[in-house]
């Protein structure tokens, strides 16, 4: 995280939180989100540089997209009830939903203070902010509810929920600029975070898959692209994945026979698929990013911080 966007979020905190004690709960949140290396402020600033943009706020732009992004990922965690080491999780809820939407109306709030004090200047507009949160949202309610029964329904929810969050950090930043508003160009930066955010997905769901604790995928019967496959193929492998999500065995069953289905997992092809998926969706990136109107320097930076971690 740049020093000058950590500056802006300390900034937001103590101008919008005078309570002492809620204000130290949010540097602690923000402190361990800094130490994650979280890159969603740079994705708004890459967004921004790529259009040739040089907005005087636009640190204090990258850090509502992290304090945005941040409440998110802290209603994702109470939601499912994981990563307790965070300290938002170490908490009562109460206070933690606090910090959610403390987080997000200071977030909305100091955006509209933004186009009062630059009138005329290019800035994000508050309301298309909340129809990116919405859109996570419903996004996120379709995940929780384990609503995915294909792989379309599957892609679709993740548009939702992670395609939304990438295109909102990417929003953030070219509206900041003159050709932020460019209809075409737009389009392409809106497609470009869908595949962003299925990309990111993706990895996520091969490290939830290849962990055995609470918070695999299988252990709590998620439909996720590499758990559909193994449901698909398991006919001629091991039987004990298809009798979990069928309610034939129960977890603490399913759970004996784990050393067995690591072994399946691995060998059963899925990883794979799930790769070349990704690398799919990375080769379509590549070309909407070439489409773009803007210098193949900056073309070069922003593959540098959106999408080069993707590459297999």
């Amino acid at each position: 995280m740049k020093a000058e966007v950590w500056s802006e979020i300390q900034n937001l905190i103590e101008t919008h939180f005078p309570i002492n004690s809620l204000s130290l709960l949010m540097k602690k949140s923000v402190e361990d989100k800094r130490e994650e290396q979280s890159i969603w402020g740079e994705l708004t600033l890459g967004a921004h540089h790529l259009l040739g943009g040089n907005h005087p706020a636009i640190h204090r732009v990258a850090a509502l997209t992290e304090l945005i992004l941040l409440a998110l990922d802290i209603m994702d965690d109470l939601q499912d009830q994981d990563n307790t080491a965070k300290p938002w999780m170490r908490i009562p809820q109460e206070q933690a939903l606090n910090i959610y939407t403390g987080f997000v109306t200071a977030s909305i709030s100091e955006l509209g203070a933004l186009r009062l004090r630059y009138p005329g200047s290019p800035l994000p507009d508050p309301a298309q902010v909340g129809r990116f949160i919405t859109e996570a949202i419903n996004g996120q309610h379709l995940d929780i509810t384990c609503a995915a029964e294909s792989e379309e329904d599957y892609v679709d929810m993740v548009q939702r929920k992670s395609g939304a969050l990438v295109q909102l950090a990417l929003y953030l930043g070219y509206t900041c600029t003159v050709g932020g508003s460019d209809e075409e160009t737009v389009s392409q930066l809106n497609r470009l975070g869908l595949y962003m955010g299925l990309m990111a997905q993706l990895d996520n769901d091969l490290s939830d898959l290849l962990r055995f604790d609470y918070k695999n995928d299988i252990v709590q019967k998620k439909k996720t692209i590499p758990v559909l496959f193994l449901l698909d193929e398991e006919e001629d492998g091991s039987p004990w994945i298809r009798q979990y999500y069928q309610g034939e065995i129960d977890q603490e069953q399913f759970l004996k026979h784990k050393p067995e289905c690591v072994e399946y997992i691995y060998g059963s092809g899925c990883i794979e698929y799930t790769r070349t998926i990704q690398n799919l969706y990375l080769h379509h990136a590549d070309e909407l990013l070439a489409e773009i109107p803007a210098l193949a320097s900056n073309k070069e930076a922003f593959r540098e911080v959106a999408l080069a971690r993707f590459e297999l």
